[in-house]
């Protein structure tokens, strides 16, 4: 099997398919990953699971992988000067990531072509990485330092995903086209695919939902904050000469980023939850103890997990009269904090503490009933609720 690889790839059978993905933000082509298949001499398409395994088996997938990128960075620039914010996600193995032939390629290549390595995307699923020694995590890094973003691939399968994402600098994850395909069928895989974007938004990383393959599970990853998504029902893999005219043809899907409205209220809440409960440990510690209990909680309104998204994807809705309501209250909400932390780090005086405290809750209610109104003005304009096929998920299973 190794040698007929071998000249396959010595005769360029070897080429990208690019399965676009789609942002759930603005509705636009945001990037596409690159699968890899074997295009045999009488036509026929060899799918990377005839081949692959027996190239990881042998080791020859790093043959592989660094002929490869030298042809998914060519193809990348071709892409870039039609849509120059498109980021390509490519896979790879821990063993290519066992010397530093792979990383050295992908970084001479970036400066060759004078890439942005933020458009680059390099997915590993978490079983190539429980195996991974300490120059893999070394070469891994070396790319996450150069600005290339790292993938969390079919998480939802392994036995510690979680524990994996904590221990790499994974700023992306990708859910598995098995739980998204069972959420039509499966209360759990809705439940467990709407604790693991609510996680990955919390750790500040992407998400990426695989296997899209209907309209249904569109719209319920559009209510549910998933940032990008990627399915047949969405675009089928590709060949460069077909995904050049499907980019061309600049399509639309709905855009209406009602998640990440829902996101913004959990960031709010948390933040709040987070200031008050570090103020009130600071504040009425007892005076024998010697502990320093510091205020981290984030000041600047523009720099908070809701300022974020009210200076960022929530511009989406600007000119919208209960958005632009928001941005008062917001500010007002942490004028109320500095000085709540303020009145702390000075000589603590209970009382004004107290009267801050209830005052930033009741501004903190504020600011949520507006994003509640928001949300549900979404969602009408958005064109009303979720398919009924939803609509018994939390009775199933």
């Amino acid at each position: 099997m190794n040698s007929d690889i071998e000249l396959a790839l010595a005769k360029d059978e070897l080429v990208f398919y690019y399965q676009p993905k789609i942002s759930l933000t603005s509705g636009k082509v945001s990037g596409a990953e690159a699968l890899i298949r074997w295009i045999q001499a009488d036509g026929t398409v060899k799918l990377p699971n005839s081949f692959i395994p027996a190239a990881e088996a042998s080791g020859f997938i790093k043959d592989i992988s660094l002929v490869m990128c030298k042809n998914l960075m060519a193809d990348l620039v071709i892409i870039q000067d039609l849509l120059p914010e498109f980021v390509m996600s490519f896979n790879l193995t821990a063993q290519d990531f066992e010397s530093t032939a792979l990383v050295n390629c992908v970084l001479d290549n970036i400066a060759n072509y004078q890439l942005n390595p933020k458009f680059l995307q390099v997915e590993l699923t978490e079983t190539s990485l429980i195996k991974g020694t300490e120059s893999v995590r070394e070469n891994v890094q070396r790319l996450v330092d150069a600005g290339v973003s790292l993938a969390m691939d079919d998480f939802g399968t392994g036995y510690a995903s979680i524990d994996t994402l904590s221990q790499w600098p994974f700023s992306v994850v990708k859910i598995d086209q098995g739980l998204i395909k069972r959420m039509l069928t499966s209360g759990k895989s809705t439940t467990i695919v709407e604790a693991s974007i609510c996680m990955a938004h919390q750790l500040g990383a992407k998400v990426v939902a695989e296997g899209v393959e209907s309209s249904q599970l569109y719209e319920f990853l559009l209510r549910t904050g998933c940032t990008d998504a990627q399915g047949f029902w969405l675009g089928k893999p590709m060949p460069l000469s077909d995904l050049i005219p499907f980019l061309e043809l600049d399509q639309r899907w709905s855009g209406m980023p009602i998640g990440l409205i829902h996101m913004a209220q959990l960031d709010h809440i948390h933040w709040r939850r987070s200031l008050v409960a570090q103020a009130m440990s600071a504040a009425f510690v007892a005076p024998e103890t010697t502990a320093v209990i510091a205020v981290t909680a984030e000041l600047n309104p523009k720099k908070c997990k809701l300022g974020e998204w009210y200076y960022g994807h929530g511009q989406r809705f600007r000119g919208h009269a209960v958005f632009d309501a928001l941005e008062k209250p917001h500010q007002e909400l942490h004028e109320i904090a500095q000085q709540l932390v303020e009145a702390v780090q000075n000589e603590p005086d209970r009382e004004k503490i107290t009267t801050l405290l209830r005052q930033l809750t009741q501004k903190s209610g504020e600011v949520l009933a507006i994003l509640q109104e928001l949300e549900n003005e979404a969602i009408l304009e958005h064109g009303g609720f979720i398919e009924s096929s939803f609509e018994n998920f939390a009775t199933q299973n």
